[in-house]
């Protein structure tokens, strides 16, 4: 199974993405642990929206919420580090600062 998924990237499209989450649940589903169970039919439920995270758009490219978490994780950290920030104005421009120049890792 685990082999499986790490060759996922072969299967690029909507209707392909479904046919392996099928597969999946499929196979999970017809384990005896009882955990691999409930994750065969979790894959079962959610398949759709699973299927929407592993395909590729028209573009040939996966959507991921990377950046999205990046912003967030930086915006905790200013809020730990602007403890005494009183004035929420001065709290945005500083994170829109940070946010905006931040160095590239």
């Amino acid at each position: 199974m685990k082999k499986r998924y790490y060759h996922y990237n072969q299967k690029d499209t909507f209707t392909k993405a479904v046919e392996f989450i099928d597969f999946m649940a499929k196979r999970l589903k017809g384990s005896d642990n009882e955990i691999l169970q409930s994750v065969g039919y979790t894959y079962d439920k959610w398949r759709v929206e699973i299927a929407n995270g592993l395909a590729k758009n028209q573009n040939n490219i996966r959507y991921t919420n990377g950046i999205a978490e990046s912003i967030n994780n930086h915006l905790k950290t200013i809020i730990k580090t602007s403890y005494g920030y009183h004035n929420f104005d001065r709290f945005r421009k500083r994170s829109m600062l940070i946010i905006t120049y931040k160095t590239p890792k």
